[in-house]
Formats: structure tokens, C-alpha cells, sequence
């Protein structure tokens, strides 16, 4: 995984939602957790192995979010290919960054872009919100590229404001 990609990500959700932020270590991914027809990741065994790493971990598992990005594709079950899974108002969610680099146009800032849109995502599913009807906030599931692209890493107004009243977005 790209270093400095991580490290842009970390500066990003901090700018965006006000996030202390720091790169753990490695989790490695299991040849048992890759679908054998489709090559992809399950992204529920690596939530729980980030959720087993929260127990053993430092500080409180659910006053810290974890979020793992992995170099691979993801599914879920009864999905099929994501782009990333949280454990909704949980601590540990991923993404999956390699249908990021899909698409025209996917260079160095498109994939950065990508990255942050997912990743605010999950995170706000660990902050309790659902996915959103508003096709233009951070929120609407993404079920294709060219959503994700278009959404954009920010919050409608109404999100934004459901999750002030948690205490969990920046003002």
C-alpha cells in the first residue's frame, strides 16, 4: 500500500471531519477470505479481524474508529462487489481501493478523491448514519464508479445535521 496515499487520506479526513488520524500496522489478507470464483475479498472477515485487533488494542474499541484500506476488491454477502463495508455504529470499517483505479480519468488526484469519498462513507456509518437518497451527498450508495465520482466526499445538509446532533461531525 502507498505510504503517502494513506498519509493524504489521514491529512483529508482531518481537514473533513476533524479526525485524529494515524497509519497502524499491516493487516495481512488471508487467501480464506478471497472468494475463490471472483478473486475478491470478503470484506466482513477483514472488519472482524480489525475488530479482534480494537480488543487487543489500545484505548477504547468503540471511541476509535478503525478503518482499514485494502489493495484488493471487496464483496459482501448478497452484494456482490463493493467498495467498502462498515459495521454500522461500530469501530472498524474498510474500503477497498483497487475499483477506485477503475475508470477513465483514475490518476494520482482522481484516486485520492475516490479514496476520501469512500472512506467518509464508511466512516459515517460508523457514526450511525444510513445510506441517503440525495444522489449528491457522501451518504448515497454507491453502486457504480461514476456515483462515487459524482457524490463527492461531502454531507447533504440533512446528514450533516443528524450527525451534529451525535456529536461526531465538525461544524
Amino acid at each position: 500500500m502507498d505510504r503517502a496515499l494513506l498519509d493524504a487520506l489521514g491529512r483529508d479526513l482531518q481537514g473533513e471531519l476533524g479526525v485524529q488520524w494515524w497509519v497502524g500496522d499491516a493487516l495481512p489478507l488471508r487467501d480464506e477470505w478471497r472468494e475463490t470464483e471472483s478473486g475478491l475479498y470478503r470484506s466482513i472477515h477483514l472488519i472482524h479481524a480489525l475488530m479482534e485487533r480494537a480488543q487487543g488494542g489500545e484505548g477504547n474499541a468503540r471511541r476509535t474508529w478503525r478503518l482499514a484500506i485494502a489493495d484488493a476488491g471487496l464483496c459482501a454477502e448478497g452484494v456482490g462487489e463493493v467498495f467498502g463495508e462498515a459495521a454500522m455504529e461500530g469501530c472498524c470499517a474498510v474500503v477497498g481501493i483497487q475499483p477506485l483505479r477503475g475508470g477513465s480519468g483514475a490518476d494520482g488526484q482522481v484516486l485520492r478523491a475516490r479514496l476520501l469519498t469512500q472512506a467518509v462513507h464508511e466512516l459515517g456509518h460508523l457514526a450511525g448514519a444510513g445510506h441517503c437518497r440525495r444522489a449528491s451527498c457522501v451518504m448515497y450508495p454507491s453502486r457504480h464508479i461514476a456515483d462515487s465520482d459524482h457524490k463527492g466526499h461531502t454531507f447533504c445538509a440533512e446528514c450533516r445535521d443528524a450527525l451534529k446532533l451525535r456529536g461526531v461531525q465538525k461544524t
